[in-house]
C-alpha cells in the first residue's frame, strides 16, 4: 500500500490556513474548507482501498456507498424511485477464453496436432471471435515497410490463409539497424500487423514471439493483454508457443535455396542477417482457429441525487456528472497492461467525482431552490464505453425532452498556467455566452470552445440531442497508470475549476430560456484540416518558463522536418503565445499550404528559432 503522505501534507495545510502555498502552479488563494472537502474526496477516492474503483473490485461499491452517502448528507433527494439512489444496470464484461470452443488443430503430412488452450497457444481478443481454416503460410516478421526495403508480404498471396508471424521486428532494439529508428517503431506495433494481416487477405493469424521476448521465458499474452482490434478487422489471432511453432517448422521447414531452416532461432537469424524476407507456403502444412470467449457481466449503478427546482422552469432539468469508476488492478485499458497492480485514478477519475460532490455541497446549502431540477450523477461503467451514461439516456429518471443540459467533469486535476478547457458551447443556443461570462472575476482562464471533444459520459446525452458541456484540464502523461496518484494532482487548481463551474452552472439554471440544441455549426465541426503539423503538444508545468512542451511529433511532419524535437518547449509561434493545444491548433488551422511560421523554443536552456513549412494534409 503506497502512502499517501502528500495528500495528508495538503490536508494539514488547509487546516492551518496555508492554501496559498500548497502547489507551485497555483499561488492564487481558494476557500480553505473547500479545498479541505476536495482534498478529502480525491484522496479517499484514490486510495488504495478503493481497489482502483474497477467494476469487477469491492471497492468500486464502497466508492458508489460513499457518493450515495454524501448526497444524502446534503439532503439531496434519491433520483430513483426505490429511495436507493443506485440506477442499476449490467457492465458487460468479455475478459475469459472459451476454453472449450476455442482451437487449434495443425495438420502437418496428414497428421492432426490438437494444441491446448493457455499451454500451447491463447486466442487474443484483438482478433474478435471466429473460424478460420485453411493452408498455413510462414510470413517472417509480419511487415510491409517498402520505404525500408523490406516487405514480409511481397510475391505472395495469403488471400483465405493462415499466416504465421514473428513478433516486433527484425533486428529490435539494435543501434543502427533500418527497423531501430522512431518512424520505423510503428512496424512492430500489434494493430499495424493485424490490421495489415486482414488487409492482406489472411484468414488466421498464428503469432510467435521473437527471440528476445521469449530470453528468459516464452509466456502467452492474456485474451485481452495488446492490440485494440475491430470488428471491421476480425479474423482469428492467437499466440502461438515457441515451441509448438517449432514443431511446425521441423515438419515443414522454410526453405532458402538449399538451406533448410527448421526452428523459429534458425529463420531469425537468418532473416537479422540478410534483412530479407523468407516468406513462403510451409509445405503439407494446415490449420484450423477457432477462437471463442464467454461473455459474463457484474453488476454496476450510477449514483443519482436530485435536487428540485422551483418556478415556472422547475420540471426542466441540468445534469452534472462524472464518473467514479476506474480500471482496477489494470490490464483492461491499462496503458501497462502487464502492471497488474491498483491503478488508482486520482485525476481519471476521483477529480470529476469529487467537482460534482462538491458543486453539489454548495448548491444544496445556499438556502434556495435553482430555478431548474438539478440532478447529480456519479456515472459507472464509463472505462468500459460509457455503459452508465448510456444506460441513463436509453432509460432516463428524468424526461430527455426537459433535459436542458448536461455538465460531464473528466480529468480536472491537472490545471497548468490557471487554464481549463470548457467544449461543446456549439451544442446549445446561449451556452457559449454563459460560459464566457462565468469567467468573469475569477482567477482562471478558460478555454472555450464551442466544439466538442474527449469520449465521455456526455457523449451518449448529445446523441440523444442534449445541449452538453465537458469540462477538463488536458492531457495526463500518467492517464491510466498506477502513477495516477492523489499527490500528482494540483488541488488548489480543482478548486478553481469548481469554482468556475459553480458560476457556469449557476447561469446554466438561470437562462431566461432553455437552450436550443444544434450540431455545432459548420465553421465549427471537425473537419479535415487545411494544413499538416504534426504536433502535440501539453502546457508546461513550469510556471517559471511557461509554454507547450513539444510530447509527440508524427513522422515525416513538416515540424519535424524543420527541426522541432519532442521536449522542445515552446514559447512563441510568430509573435504570439499559446496556453493550450487547441488554440494551437486553430492558429496552424489558419494557414494554408506553403506558409512559414517562426517556432521560438526552449532548448537545454537555450532559446532557438525554427521555421516550418506547413504542407497540405
Amino acid at each position: 500500500m503506497r502512502l499517501k503522505s502528500w495528500a495528508t501534507a495538503v490536508v494539514l495545510l488547509v487546516v492551518l490556513g496555508m492554501t496559498g502555498t500548497v502547489h507551485s502552479q497555483t499561488k492564487t488563494k481558494v476557500d480553505a474548507e473547500s479545498l479541505a472537502r476536495v482534498t478529502h474526496d480525491i484522496t479517499y477516492l484514490a486510495s488504495d482501498a478503493m481497489e482502483g474503483r474497477g467494476v469487477e473490485t469491492k471497492g468500486l461499491e464502497i466508492a458508489g456507498d460513499f457518493v450515495r452517502e454524501e448526497f444524502k448528507k446534503m439532503g439531496l433527494k434519491s433520483g430513483t424511485k426505490d429511495g436507493s439512489y443506485f440506477q442499476r444496470f449490467d457492465v458487460p464484461l468479455v475478459e475469459k477464453t472459451d476454453s472449450t470452443g476455442s482451437k487449434l488443430e495443425v495438420t502437418l503430412a496428414g497428421n492432426k496436432i490438437s494444441m491446448e488452450v493457455a499451454n500451447d497457444f491463447q486466442p487474443l481478443m484483438a482478433g474478435g471471435a471466429g473460424t478460420a481454416e485453411g493452408d498455413v503460410i510462414f510470413v517472417g516478421y509480419g511487415i510491409s515497410a517498402p520505404d525500408l526495403g523490406y516487405d514480409d508480404y511481397e510475391g505472395i498471396d495469403v488471400t483465405d490463409k493462415i499466416v504465421l508471424m514473428i513478433r516486433r521486428t527484425p533486428q529490435f532494439g539494435v543501434e543502427g539497424s533500418k527497423f531501430g529508428t522512431e518512424d520505423a517503431r510503428t512496424h512492430a506495433f500489434i494493430d499495424t500487423k493485424l490490421r495489415l494481416a486482414r488487409k492482406m487477405g489472411a484468414s488466421g493469424i498464428l503469432f510467435v514471439n521473437d527471440n528476445s521476448t521469449a530470453a528468459e521465458e516464452d509466456t502467452l499474452s492474456q485474451p485481452r493483454v495488446f492490440g485494440r482490434g475491430s470488428r471491421r478487422l476480425t479474423v482469428p489471432f492467437l499466440h502461438v508457443a515457441r515451441a509448438q511453432a517449432d514443431k511446425i517448422l521441423a515438419a515443414s521447414p522454410v526453405k532458402v535455396g538449399d538451406a533448410e531452416f527448421k526452428t523459429l532461432q534458425e529463420v531469425e537469424t537468418h532473416i537479422e542477417s540478410e534483412l530479407k524476407p523468407v516468406s513462403q507456403p510451409l509445405a503439407n502444412c494446415s490449420a484450423k482457429c477457432v477462437t471463442k470467449f464467454t461473455p459474463k457481466s457484474v453488476k454496476a449503478w450510477n449514483v443519482v441525487g436530485v435536487l428540485e427546482g422551483e418556478g415556472p422552469h422547475a420540471d426542466e432539468t441540468v445534469i452534472v456528472g462524472a464518473h467514479y469508476d476506474h480500471l482496477g488492478f489494470g490490464g483492461y485499458g491499462s496503458r501497462r497492461p502487464r502492471a497488474q497492480e491498483i491503478h488508482n485514478g486520482a485525476d481519471d477519475n476521483a477529480t470529476g467525482t469529487a467537482a460534482v460532490l462538491e458543486l453539489a455541497r454548495r448548491f444544496a446549502k445556499s438556502g434556495k431552490k435553482p430555478a431548474r431540477r438539478m440532478v447529480f450523477i456519479g456515472f459507472s461503467g464509463e472505462e468500459r464505453g460509457l455503459v452508465g451514461s448510456e444506460y441513463y439516456v436509453n432509460k432516463p429518471l428524468f424526461p430527455l425532452e426537459d433535459t436542458v443540459t448536461m455538465l460531464n467533469f473528466d480529468m480536472i486535476g491537472n490545471l497548468r498556467n490557471n487554464t481549463a478547457n470548457i467544449g461543446g458551447t456549439g451544442t446549445g443556443s446561449g451556452l457559449q455566452e454563459v460560459a464566457q461570462i462565468a469567467t468573469e472575476g475569477l482567477p482562471i482562464e478558460m478555454d472555450v470552445s464551442p466544439a466538442l471533444g474527449g469520449g465521455s459520459d456526455h457523449l451518449p446525452f448529445v446523441r440523444k440531442n442534449v445541449p452538453v458541456l465537458f469540462c477538463n484540464t488536458g492531457d495526463n502523461p500518467l492517464y491510466h497508470t498506477p502513477e495516477d496518484d492523489t499527490e500528482t494532482i494540483n488541488m488548489p487548481g480543482t478548486v478553481m475549476v469548481v469554482d468556475y463551474c459553480e458560476a457556469l452552472l449557476k447561469g446554466v439554471v438561470g437562462m431566461p430560456e432553455r437552450p436550443k440544441f444544434s450540431r455545432a455549426p459548420r465553421a465549427q465541426r471537425r473537419r479535415r484540416p487545411s494544413v499538416f503539423f504534426g504536433v502535440l503538444t501539453s502546457p508546461s508545468s513550469d510556471e517559471d518558463a511557461p509554454g507547450l512542451l513539444v510530447s509527440r511529433m508524427a513522422r515525416n511532419s513538416p515540424a519535424k522536418k524543420g527541426g522541432l524535437q519532442v521536449g522542445d518547449l515552446i514559447q512563441k509561434v510568430g509573435d504570439q503565445e499559446f496556453k493550450s493545444q487547441n488554440r494551437l491548433t486553430r492558429f496552424i488551422n489558419s494557414k494554408k499550404p506553403g506558409d512559414k511560421i517562426t517556432i521560438s523554443v526552449l532548448r537545454d536552456g537555450e532559446k532557438v528559432d525554427i521555421e516550418v513549412e506547413l504542407v497540405a494534409p
